[in-house]
């Protein structure tokens, strides 16, 4: 395990910023494609993109895990409460990363879908065709999940915010590119 106490690494740095890169993109595909009708290829184009950047989200999120576990944290600043709210906190955005594209895509298995990753193979199908629990499925997956995730990021960078005016301390600055 590599110690990094003084600063992030900049592969942990590099992938936060890439997976804030990449649920913008996300969250845009899924939200212009309601501007084209059914029969647009545009609007069939912009829900391939939202699976298939859905699933880097997965792979990424796989990546992250394995890096976290091979490389220490830097020392979290704050009283006991603080680090263990944000190792809560941290906790529950790694599960709701992990079952948003997870929920997608059994949600497309489940209606009979196929699920392609950028046009270069079909997902294998894991899942028998069950219209019923497809819909639950998707209930959670737009209803629950992503609710979840915008009120996670909302308090990952309300605490970022909070530690950087308020504390005065840097937990924000620790994790921004280098200039």
């Amino acid at each position: 395990m590599t110690d990094q106490s003084s600063g992030w690494h900049p592969v942990t740095k590099g992938l936060h910023w890439l997976f804030v890169i990449l649920l913008l993109c996300v969250w845009g595909a899924v939200e212009l494609h309601e501007f084209y009708d059914r029969e647009d290829p545009m609007r069939g184009w912009l829900v391939r993109l939202h699976f298939s950047l859905g699933i880097t989200v997965l792979l990424l999120l796989v990546l992250r895990l394995y890096w976290r576990a091979r490389h220490k944290r830097p020392q979290v600043e704050g009283p006991g409460w603080q680090r263990a709210l944000s190792s809560l906190l941290h906790g529950a955005l790694y599960l709701v990363l992990l079952v948003m594209p997870l929920s997608g895509i059994s949600m497309r298995q489940l209606f009979g879908r196929d699920t392609e990753f950028f046009g270069l193979f079909a997902l294998p199908r894991l899942l028998e065709k069950n219209p019923d629990l497809g819909k639950q499925i998707a209930f959670l997956h737009k209803e629950v999940f992503w609710p979840a995730l915008l009120i996670l990021v909302g308090l990952h960078i309300a605490a970022a915010l909070w530690h950087h005016f308020v504390q005065k301390d840097n937990t924000l600055t620790r994790m921004l590119p280098q200039r």
